[in-house]
């Protein structure tokens, strides 16, 4: 077998790869007498039939099994003769078979950049001083009292801010409804029995306003209108009537700062309890504030080191990119328009950012396998385990559908990455520095 090798670009490679025509002449004939064995021929037995005539009436059927059998049998020997390590599947191409001739073909793929690799012990990391004012966990205390409040009805009192009323309510924008201007909005135009926080900036800007002092059964005329940036574009910027009936009140009422509430979250006290929020809040902060050094890590690296990467591995990480900034978007409410005018933005960010995941993957696997980091089979197990736990599936199942879909390499991949960042943040030059002021520590000063 003849290969050449040229490249195209710093990481893709063009393999002219030729079989001899003797071995495919060797392979045809026995692909031939496979046939022969099992042809249905008019006039001969099976297996009778002679091979010419086999030959003949299956030629193409032939060829592509042979194909078939020559083509990656014969590119995986050009791998391990030329000592390539492709990180793409080949794509092929200029595939030549002609009968008594060498079977030729051309295989493009990508293969990991070649780069030394820059000091990496010791580099500066800068790590945040744990600060954790006392109203953290007072924040947290409330949130937890939001969590478990109760909504009681208010009797013998108007709305007021801060009161959920409960509504029953028609608008309509120069006297047709809402709903029929955009049918996309019509829970916007019309709704029964809506719970309704009143806050300024609630529903609709100016809407709650105005149902301030209304008691229950109160029917109210609102006007509003909508501000020009609203996100329904067909009301943007309009004025509309609503007629509003007061079906009811409700006050929310947060459950009692003491023991017997830290009880309901088994816990003895409010001292225990606010002890376990603050353990909570601490082991927060250092996974964030790891996660803040490892990325500086990073950086440093992605700095240090000037490479090209695989353009196959960049567009699959930008196309994965894309879709988790997209679904991110939507689910912060950016309508199908906005994403649609951004989507320039959105993948030029989504492009560079996976040139550098991409690059750091090759910059960390290289130290890794510097340093005889490996990922042991019991740490691949221990992490698929954690995984079905999640997934509220089995390991075995879990297992089958990753390996089904060639995800058993992603997963030790991460694993690989995560222990050679925990070895270089190890082996990092580690400052503590004070962390940045809240906005309400600012303001006490």
């Amino acid at each position: 077998m003849n290969v050449r090798v040229t490249e195209s670009g710093s990481c893709r490679k063009i393999l002219e790869i030729e079989i001899p025509a003797d071995e495919v002449s060797r392979e045809r004939e026995g692909l031939v007498g496979e046939f022969q064995k099992f042809a249905h021929i008019p006039g001969f037995r099976i297996g009778k039939a002679p091979k010419q005539m086999i030959e003949k009436k299956f030629s193409r059927q032939i060829d592509e099994e042979l194909q078939k059998k020559l083509i990656p049998q014969c590119y995986r020997e050009a791998l391990a003769k030329e000592k390539l390590h492709p990180v793409s599947y080949p794509e092929l191409s200029d595939i030549e078979l002609k009968q008594n001739s060498p079977l030729l073909f051309k295989a493009t793929v990508d293969v990991a950049p070649e780069f030394d690799l820059p000091s990496y012990k010791g580099i500066d990391v800068k790590r945040k001083k744990a600060n954790l004012p006392e109203e953290e966990i007072d924040q947290s205390l409330t949130v937890l009292r939001e969590q478990q409040a109760d909504f009681v009805d208010v009797v013998g009192r108007e709305i007021k801010l801060g009161d959920y009323a409960i509504i029953n309510y028609h608008g309509a924008v120069d006297g047709k409804p809402i709903g029929e201007i955009s049918p996309a909005a019509k829970l916007l135009g019309e709704n029964k029995n809506f719970w309704l926080l009143m806050g300024k900036d609630s529903f609709v800007p100016g809407f709650c306003d105005q149902l301030v002092g209304a008691k229950i059964a109160d029917k109210r005329e609102v006007n509003i209108e909508f501000p020009e940036k609203f996100f329904n574009k067909e009301v943007a910027g309009k004025k509309a009537k609503y007629e509003v009936e007061i079906v009811g009140i409700r006050e929310k009422k947060l459950p009692e700062l003491n023991d017997e509430f830290a009880k309901t979250l088994q816990l003895e006290s409010v001292a225990q309890l606010r002890e376990k929020i603050r353990e909570n809040l601490e082991a927060n902060f250092r996974r964030q504030s790891e996660s803040d050094e490892k990325n500086q890590l990073v950086d440093v690296l992605l700095k240090q080191v000037k490479v090209e990467v695989p353009e196959s591995l960049v567009q699959a990480q930008t196309r994965k990119n894309v879709y988790d900034l997209v679904r991110e978007n939507q689910m912060r409410g950016a309508s199908e328009e906005d994403l649609k005018s951004k989507k320039d933005q959105i993948f030029q960010f989504a492009n560079e950012s996976a040139k550098d995941h991409v690059k750091a993957q090759f910059i960390l696997t290289k130290i890794a396998e510097k340093e005889g980091i490996k990922v042991e089979e019991k740490e691949l197990e221990e992490h698929v385990t954690r995984l079905a736990e999640n997934g509220k599936t089995t390991p075995e199942k879990l297992v089958k559908e990753l390996e089904e879909g060639g995800g058993m390499g992603m997963i030790e991949e991460q694993i690989l990455v995560s222990k050679t960042l925990d070895f270089l943040l190890a082996n990092a030059k580690v400052t503590e520095v004070e962390p940045e002021k809240t906005k309400s520590e600012k303001t006490k000063k």
